[in-house]
């Protein structure tokens, strides 16, 4: 494969060598790779959507709740985010309990102590391959995203889902899905996955002044209305909205089974009417649930 610089990439596509610097960093030009301070691109990769040329296309008009900013600072100065979370008994139980969620959201039937005896690193017979696979990279992933500082990029999102689909669908995890999102937006023209992710990326970068929790749930939102991959869409947009609270320096949130109605509701509200209020309050509930987990 032939490779070539910033500055002939610019040339080829018409944008200056410092948007083509930027759009590498932010993972948005396929197969672009660092070497030391500069960057190489694959000859053949296609011109990147501009996203300031996609701000028009804009997926939903978001007007975000609000959060009981000082109750989350006080818990998270009492639970703080750091690397002694990965082996922290109430992030276990954040775990499991949302395993248990995400699968019966997804219309798979299965036993919390199965669940437990699968992390535990043991085999349940009458469980498939995939499904133990998919129990273990989902911890494996949701651990890893407590060292998250930076935004999202496209990059992030496809390598998320490529490591949650480790052994179980190695060769399409790095591609967004054909077609059109999971539920269309009222009023508004079909548009592919693909642009309404890289439109999705314009809103988030004006979404960083936010409190976490706001921006999280606006992202978690989006990403359930677009399912961006094939496979678990509901496991995909969980690791976002974690991934976002977690470089807050916030908990997961802890859903639980009976949850299902109550997040119908508060999100049907929110595509309807682009009003995240009740949406927000739902999800920083269940965050709050997280930090009063008794374990």
């Amino acid at each position: 494969m032939k490779y070539i610089d910033v500055s002939q990439a610019a040339k080829k596509w018409g944008l200056s060598d410092r948007r083509i610097r930027y759009l590498c960093n932010e993972g948005r030009i396929d197969g672009a790779i660092k070497m030391g301070w500069s960057w190489t691109i694959p000859e053949d990769t296609p011109r990147p959507r501009d996203g300031r040329v996609l701000r028009h296309f804009k997926n939903m008009d978001i007007r975000p709740g609000g959060v009981d900013v000082d109750r989350l600072l006080e818990m998270q100065i009492m639970h703080p985010v750091s690397d002694a979370l990965k082996k922290d008994k109430k992030m276990n139980a954040i775990i499991t309990t949302n395993l248990l969620y995400l699968f019966d959201k997804e219309k798979i039937i299965i036993d919390e102590k199965d669940i437990r005896r699968i992390l535990s690193g043991r085999i349940v017979a009458s469980l498939s391959l995939e499904i133990h696979l998919l129990i273990v990279n989902f911890r494996s992933v949701l651990l890893s995203l407590i060292d998250m500082r930076e935004p999202w990029t496209d990059k992030d999102f496809r390598m998320t889902y490529s490591r949650l689909m480790q052994g179980i669908d190695d060769m399409g995890s790095l591609s967004y899905r054909d077609g059109y999102s999971l539920r269309e937006v009222r009023g508004k023209d079909k548009v592919r996955v693909d642009v309404q992710m890289e439109t999705l990326l314009t809103q988030y970068e004006s979404w960083k002044n936010l409190n976490s929790l706001v921006s999280a749930v606006m992202l978690y939102g989006e990403m359930e209305r677009i399912s961006p991959f094939e496979k678990y869409p509901s496991f995909f947009s969980f690791l976002v909205l974690s991934g976002e609270l977690l470089r807050g320096n916030i908990l997961p949130p802890s859903f639980a089974l009976g949850d299902k109605a109550e997040f119908d509701a508060s999100y049907f509200i929110a595509l309807k009417r682009g009003n995240y209020r009740d949406f927000t309050s739902f999800i920083e509930s269940r965050v709050i649930r997280s930090y009063k987990l008794n374990v």
